[in-house]
């Protein structure tokens, strides 16, 4: 079973041999085209097994409704077998083999026996399959409902369940009732579901009339009249080493089972305690299987069994396209990259303070070597931007005290990364905006330096793809919207906003710039780079003040551009620029095809080289390339296309075969933007000044 048309198909062949009723035969060899009688079986078919991941949300939403399939007029998935008679269950075996299936939704007021499956034969096994964030109601006149199995009479190992599930009588997290005339069996098995009900409403079974419940828990939170944490009637006496969380619940008490708070059931991390035969033969080979993970000391047991990833089950998959890029969701994520500033998953700054903040903002995140965060064999290499995210916490369109997270006392954003020893405190990996923006970025630490989203770049790091757009950025020296200092490689990012320097001490050379304050190392044979990037923000200081970059020292420009305000308030060192404030070292800058708007800047072309530091007694004279090509707002947006002063603009950024086309050019009367990594051209055409034509 492959998609969810098969499994659909499923309840066309309930004993899943293969051969089917000729009035199902259509329904059935639509799902199964080509298929021949017997389904290629060796001898005789004996049921289903999963073979890809499964969602209900079949258009990617983010919710199941009428331009899903499988709506059914709202009433959702209808289940696969019914208590009707004994030849209406489903009496196939089912092997999940460790896939999920995702967002199952019921909403079936009438009809009773709702799950996955209706009910499920004494024949039958449903094994190793999981099912998550599932939405079953079943209203409050009907009866026997779980996540997935309403009815069970056969055996259920090695399964799970999320979610919520609700009714009447007998309703459970992974089965509404085991009922009489077999032996059911719950074994190694597990809900987190929410379960509401009137009668019998348990976490893990709503009534267990006969069968047994065995090494299984349960931590959903459970409501109704009659109700028990695992178990909301039946016969206690067959439930063995089984268990229910007592805080999460809200229960303390079950008709089987045995209570811990959480505590208590995340402590253990092996076979031990309460968890000591839980190591269990599942599968009736030699040996025992050990089916569970226990995971750390702040995480439940969850299943490894039959091909079950710890990964799918809340232990925080922080790596979910397997690119080995940790992913960032929000801002407590942005902030908690300070503590892992080589990017692998494993904080390293900060001490205990620091492994505190990150476990919080990577919440059940996957701490194994083998597996951290996710990431393929546990090596992660960096980090990605999954969403846009804005400082603006609470939407009022400005940064107060009521943005508390990151109002740090009136400072703003703490830059991630600062110089020190070696560079040992610089940030040393790859961060992917993809195409993302960093809203409203505010930073008020006027005697600090090193200030911007990034405080200092190492020449291992990689900044890109990534807008930083209503910036309002203040400090001492090496002050930026992007970076303070670099020393690695920004590719494809932009600023928007504000950025002001306030250093005026004549030996410490301040530099402020739109995207970067100070540019490169001195004699270091590592090169930092900036290319196919541009900023449109303002920049104002006492020394060293660029449209781009503040202070150049060991860097190569490409395909770049500024159009902001450059303005001085003063100082020794009133050396500022379009481009680039300061050349400190002209023979290792490279400026190749980047520009500045004359006008928007306020910075004429230049005749002569007096602002760009004249270091001739150390370094030799810049030339009047190194300070890039000043050019007036017409001559930079008639161009609509890589011709012109933008003809080798079209570069290869991303290493592969092939140039990327990273530029768009919009009107001739509009700079140009990225639309490299699905960069959104709207929003940046949006923050361009108004027209003016020269």
């Amino acid at each position: 079973v492959a998609n969810l048309a098969q499994f659909n198909a499923i309840r066309y062949d309930l004993n899943g041999d293969g051969v089917v009723a000729s009035t199902d035969s259509v329904n059935y060899y639509t799902a199964f085209p080509n298929a021949t009688t017997g389904m290629g079986c060796a001898a005789t078919c004996t049921g289903y097994e999963l073979t890809a991941y499964l969602d209900f949300d079949t258009d990617g939403s983010g919710t199941v409704d009428s331009s899903d399939d499988y709506w059914n007029s709202g009433a959702g998935w209808s289940p696969i077998g019914s208590d009707a008679s004994v030849s209406a269950r489903y009496s196939g075996d089912f092997k999940g083999n460790g896939y999920t299936i995702n967002n199952l939704f019921i909403s079936r007021n009438t009809s009773s026996n709702q799950g996955l499956f209706g009910a499920v034969h004494s024949t039958s096994r449903i094994e190793t399959l999981g099912i998550t964030n599932a939405n079953v109601t079943a209203g409050s006149t009907q009866d026997d409902h779980g996540i997935l199995v309403g009815t069970l009479y056969g055996e259920v190992v090695a399964c799970y369940t999320t979610g919520s599930v609700s009714g009447r009588h007998q309703v459970g997290g992974l089965v509404g009732i085991m009922g009489t005339g077999a032996t059911p069996a719950i074994n190694t098995s597990y809900s987190t579901a929410s379960v509401s009900g009137t009668t019998n409403v348990g976490g893990l079974v709503g009534r267990m009339a006969a069968g047994s419940i065995t090494n299984s828990y349960s931590t959903g939170r459970v409501s109704g009249t009659t109700v028990g944490g695992l178990l909301g009637s039946g016969a206690s006496s067959n439930v063995s080493d089984s268990y229910w969380d007592t805080t999460t619940s809200g229960q303390t008490s079950s008709t089987g089972g045995t209570g811990y708070a959480t505590a208590d059931l995340i402590r253990p991390t092996g076979y031990t305690g309460i968890y000591a035969t839980w190591n269990a033969n599942i599968d009736g080979q030699a040996g025992n299987d050990d089916p569970w993970d226990f995971g750390t000391a702040s995480e439940y047991p969850v299943l490894k069994y039959g091909g079950h990833k710890v990964l799918d089950q809340g232990r925080g998959d922080y790596d979910k396209d397997n690119n080995g890029y940790i992913e960032v969701a929000n801002l407590a994520q942005l902030d908690a990259m300070r503590h892992d500033l080589n990017g692998d998953g494993n904080p390293e700054t900060g001490g205990t303070t620091g492994i505190t903040a990150y476990g919080a903002a990577f919440a059940n995140r996957d701490t194994r070597a083998a597996t951290r965060m996710g990431c393929p064999s546990g090596t992660c290499t960096g980090y990605e931007l999954v969403a846009n995210l804005d400082f603006d916490e609470n939407g009022d369109g400005s940064i107060t005290s009521a943005d508390a997270t990151y109002w740090n006392g009136g400072e703003g954003w703490l830059p991630i990364g600062r110089e020190g020893s070696s560079g040992a405190y610089r940030f040393k990996t790859t961060f992917k905006g993809n195409g993302y923006t960093v809203n409203n970025l505010f930073i008020a630490r006027g005697s600090a330096e090193d200030v911007g989203l990034f405080g200092s770049i190492h020449t291992n790091g990689r900044i890109e793809s990534l807008g930083v757009t209503n910036a309002n950025v203040t400090g001492d020296r090496y002050v930026a919207i992007l970076a303070g200092t670099l020393f690695g490689d920004v590719v494809a990012c932009y600023t928007t906003g504000s950025v002001t320097a306030n250093d005026n001490n004549a030996s410490r050379y301040g530099s402020v710039g739109g995207l970067v304050g100070w540019a490169g190392l001195g004699h270091d044979p590592i090169r930092a780079t900036i290319s196919s990037s541009y900023s449109t923000a303002s920049v104002n200081g006492y020394g060293r003040a660029g449209g781009l970059v503040g202070n150049a020292q060991n860097v190569t420009i490409t395909n770049s551009y500024a159009t902001g305000r450059v303005t001085r308030t003063g100082g020794t060192q009133p050396t500022i620029g379009g481009l680039i404030g300061y050349l400190n070292n002209s023979n290792q800058v490279t400026v190749t095809a980047s520009y500045w708007d004359t006008v928007s800047s306020g910075q004429s072309p230049r005749s002569t080289l007096s602002h760009i530091g004249d270091n001739t007694g150390l370094f030799g004279t810049p030339t009047l390339e190194q300070q890039g090509a000043g050019k007036t707002p017409r001559e930079l947006q008639t161009v609509t296309g890589y011709s012109g002063i933008f003809a080798d603009w079209n570069a290869n950024l991303d290493g592969e075969a092939g140039n990327d086309d990273p530029w768009t050019f919009g009107t001739a009367y509009q700079y140009p933007v990225l639309q490299y990594a699905g960069m959104n051209t709207a929003v940046q055409f949006a923050w361009q000044p108004p027209v003016v034509v020269l």
